[in-house]
């Protein structure tokens, strides 16, 4: 297989905006721990059709990076795609009160202090569906992500179904990283990988959905971007899924 393209430049700067696809999408990245391991987030901006900014998996805004989204366009959608992700939407429903909130499946629960005002399924909403396709994944008790994918710049979009621990990360996170099966390699942690068991064909059709999809780049919250080559990385990544 052909090594992807992927961005590394060091330790990234956190709430810097940077260019994914030019005038298409863009992401920010900022520091963030789970259960006490430096790993950092990303969120992606999408500028729709219709000029609106879509945000996705948002990050503690500070001043810069909400003037920084502001020349992009006006946000309409804010986005947290998964039950781990939620963390920052507050703060944007705040700064951008005229954008609608959309929560995966399970966050209507974990969140009732905030307005939700869709929840995100397999059915792109009319907003978006010129731009970006979606899917539940499915097979996972614990991971309720909707990942996505923008037709336009064949990009796929996503939390935490796909990691990689990075040489810029911390001595402890890179330990993590090696005993979750992911140093320098995108793919699930051993310990996603073993959830999936749960549901051997939701999991499988999850992977198989995905694939159907003709994605070239991947965005992903913890590691390094993929610019070429992405389709070839998530195949590799659930070959195991692919088997059952």
């Amino acid at each position: 297989m052909q090594k992807p393209a992927a961005v590394r430049s060091g330790k990234p700067m956190p709430r810097r905006l940077e260019t994914f696809v030019e005038g298409e999408l863009w992401t920010s990245w900022r520091p963030q721990r789970f259960y006490g391991i430096e790993m950092g987030t990303r969120m992606t901006l999408c500028r729709l059709s219709d000029g609106s900014v879509w945000v996705h998996s948002p990050i503690d805004p500070d001043a810069p990076l909400l003037r920084s989204i502001g020349a992009i366009g006006e946000v309409r959608h804010v986005v947290s795609p998964s039950r781990l992700h939620h963390l920052y939407v507050a703060a944007f429903a705040e700064h951008f009160p005229q954008a609608s909130l959309h929560g995966s499946p399970d966050l209507p629960a974990k969140r009732p202090d905030l307005r939700w005002d869709a929840v995100l399924g397999d059915v792109p909403d009319p907003a978006w569906a010129r731009d970006l396709d979606q899917t539940v994944v499915r097979g996972n008790r614990y991971l309720d992500e909707v990942v996505f994918y923008h037709h336009r710049s064949r990009t796929l979009i996503l939390t935490d179904l796909c990691e990689e621990g990075s040489e810029s990360w911390p001595l402890l996170s890179r330990l993590a990283a090696r005993a979750a099966g992911i140093y320098q390699r995108h793919g699930p942690p051993l310990e996603m990988k073993l959830l999936f068991r749960s549901d051997r064909t939701a999991t499988r059709r999850t992977v198989e959905r995905i694939l159907s999809w003709d994605f070239d780049r991947m965005i992903l919250s913890h590691g390094s971007l993929i610019q070429r080559g992405a389709k070839e990385v998530f195949r590799e990544a659930y070959a195991f899924a692919l088997r059952w």
